[in-house]
């Protein structure tokens, strides 16, 4: 009852703003002055109908003793979730797309599914494997008690919850001897993880399963952001782009679905775990030092970690350069860990700080005061939400291809020669000059 009062109060909302819009439009451009005077004043009577029974049903659903907050938080936030995917929708639909891929250019979009299914494995095995060998020190506890106790340090102002509650605590307070449900609330991140996973593959399944010439909305907007990932890959890669492009695809699709199924009401962001991020690091850690080895050769690599010695003073400095090398790959898989996990962690932060804010004043039945200002408040760090999910995937997976390019091999070039007639396979001078 509490999620279809929010809907409706949601519904309601939407209704009374487009029924203004229509005539405030009316009044702007009426014919005569009677006919906008008219259209003006049955949009101030509106407004008054408007406040009176949104504004006073909130006031009402606070008076409630059977009110759930959650639930109408969620019933408030649907509509405006399904309004926001149908803006993102039209703003990669447009009549007449430049960004559109030829129908036989697929090739490392063919791979992509293979190169997800070994990622997600992968990281749900390295983090399944981290969760069984975290020792739980303390005993797992009633979940009505467990409700109870968190509700209490709240009241007292001693911690809170870091994350807002989602259908997997609520069937964890639903079912509590369930061991199934138990289960799935204690490894949250793994669930999610794979919802992500599977979100992921039904997308790309369905973007893919007509593959026209001309795409329709879906199609035209993963052909978008798989081709300007692969001219950003390509200006560094070069003829390479094809062997990697898939994997570095995979990581960031993947990422991205992580990221962003956490701004849905319910849902949570796998990767405000450090369990998953560093699962991801870890995995991107070995593709790369493989793909080196493969690259280089067992000696390349080796003279790759030893900082690739040409002279006297280069041997001389091997006993240092050789630690500082293999500190500094060690550290690549923290680094990405870390940042991942930093960003989407404080991002989900700031949404249960504004959100508790406005339950807090719902409690203290301030509901002028928790209502407007604070959903406009959480809409607005939900924005910045989406934009920085699509930051951190995209930064994750241009580091991927930092990395990966380290690792290839670089053929010297002597600097007194002259360049030839320009090819295919050859390099630009400028990037030729860069490897130097």
């Amino acid at each position: 009852m509490s999620l279809v009062a929010g809907q409706l109060l949601a519904a309601l909302n939407f209704f009374f703003l487009e029924k203004l819009v229509k005539l405030f439009t009316h009044a702007a451009l009426a014919p005569t002055p009677a006919a906008g005077s008219g259209a003006r004043a049955a949009a101030l009577g509106l407004t008054g109908l408007k406040i009176a029974l949104i504004y006073g049903g909130a006031f009402a659903l606070t008076r409630w003793d059977g009110l759930q907050l959650w639930p109408l938080i969620a019933g408030l936030s649907l509509p405006l979730a399904v309004i926001f995917l149908k803006a993102v929708m039209l703003a990669f639909s447009p009549a007449s797309s430049p960004f559109r891929r030829p129908a036989g250019d697929r090739a490392a979009g063919a791979r992509l599914p293979v190169f997800a299914a070994l990622l997600l494995g992968g990281v749900l095995a390295l983090s399944a494997g981290h969760a069984l060998a975290a020792p739980h020190d303390a005993p797992s506890h009633d979940a009505a008690a467990a409700s109870t106790a968190h509700a209490e340090a709240a009241e007292h102002g001693g911690g809170g919850e870091q994350h807002l509650p989602n259908f997997l605590t609520i069937l964890n307070d639903w079912f509590p001897s369930n061991p199934v449900v138990h289960w799935m609330h204690e490894n949250e991140f793994l669930v999610f993880a794979w919802v992500a996973g599977l979100v992921f593959f039904a997308l790309i399944l369905f973007a893919m399963r007509r593959n026209t010439p001309v795409p329709g909305h879906l199609q035209n907007a993963i052909e978008w952001i798989v081709e300007s990932m692969e001219d950003v890959v390509g200006g560094m890669m070069g003829k390479h782009t094809q062997r990697y492009f898939p994997f570095i695809m995979a990581v960031f699709f993947y990422i991205l679905m992580m990221n962003m199924i956490g701004i849905i009401p319910g849902f949570k962001s796998a990767t405000s775990t450090l369990d998953v991020t560093l699962a991801l690091a870890l995995i991107t850690f070995l593709y790369v030092q493989v793909s080196g080895i493969r690259n280089l050769g067992i000696l390349g690599y080796l003279d790759h970690l030893a900082g690739s010695p040409r002279d006297v003073v280069g041997f001389a400095m091997l006993p240092v350069m050789i630690p500082v090398h293999i500190l500094g790959e060690m550290v690549k898989p923290v680094s990405l860990s870390c940042r991942l996990f930093g960003n989407i962690f404080g991002e989900d932060t700031l949404i249960v700080v504004f959100v508790g804010v406005a339950a807090l004043c719902l409690k203290a039945s301030l509901t002028a005061l928790a209502v407007p200002p604070m959903l406009g408040i959480t809409a607005v760090f939900m924005l910045l939400q989406t934009l920085t999910s699509i930051v951190q995937a995209l930064i994750f997976a241009l580091l991927t291809t930092v990395y990966l390019y380290m690792m290839l091999p670089h053929e010297p070039h002597e600097h007194g020669e002259k360049p030839h007639a320009p090819g295919a396979d050859e390099q630009h001078p400028a990037a030729v000059a860069s490897t130097h």
